[in-house]
């Protein structure tokens, strides 16, 4: 007669679940690298396992195949846009212009490689499961805020539409922009770049919009 498999206790458990997750975090993260160094169609879930440094079984464990490794990573990197979004509505009736470039920038910053994959990914021909992801996800943030109604309302004689778009500009071309025409301009695109531009367009939008009075 066999014996009974003891229970395990609270610390081997504890163990296994942190086990687990540093599985987990290791294939986001290697998923990351992958794709944002390439293109979602040429990324095969063995290179990602590579990259991890796991068994190619741990991606369909986890995450199902890669369209759902995919969906995780890019959940990860929004996670902060969203939760910035939902903080800005919540503690603040009105956002100023000053707040939606300075919480763009801010999360942005520490990743500048993901929103270059999100315009290559975008405006490829193929990857249209991976693009159904994306506008999945986004499309809660772009709800949540879009261009707040009573902000727009104070844009004067300007056209609101074009002021929304000439935000959208000042807010995603600097981090799509190519590296090599940014070395020919004289830019250097690291952090106090960035930190430095998101305080200029928000000084030059102010000014242009309100006379610096927001």
């Amino acid at each position: 007669m066999s014996e009974k498999t003891p229970p395990k206790g609270i610390a081997e458990q504890a163990t296994e679940k942190a086990a687990e997750q540093n599985v987990r975090v290791a294939l986001i993260r290697a998923a990351n690298q992958c794709f944002t160094a390439s293109d979602y169609d040429s990324v095969s879930i063995r290179k990602i396992a590579q990259q991890a440094g796991v068994n190619m079984a741990m991606i369909r464990y986890y995450f199902g195949n890669k369209l759902g490794l995919f969906e995780a990573m890019v959940t990860e990197q929004i996670h902060p846009i969203h939760q910035r979004a939902k903080t800005l509505q919540k503690h603040q009736a009105k956002p100023t212009i000053a707040d939606l470039i300075n919480e763009f920038y801010q999360t942005m910053i520490p990743n500048p490689d993901f929103p270059r994959f999100l315009f290559r990914l975008m405006n490829s021909d193929g990857s249209s499961e991976a693009k159904e992801v994306i506008f999945k996800l986004f499309t809660p943030i772009v709800e949540l805020t879009p261009m707040p109604k009573a902000l727009l309302e104070e844009c004067g004689d300007f056209d609101p539409m074009m002021v929304k778009m000439s935000l959208l500009s000042l807010m995603i071309f600097p981090f799509v922009m190519p590296l090599s025409m940014a070395k020919l301009h004289g830019y250097q695109l690291n952090d106090e770049f960035y930190t430095q531009l998101a305080k200029h367009n928000i000084a030059l939008i102010q000014h242009g919009l309100f006379g610096g009075q927001q």
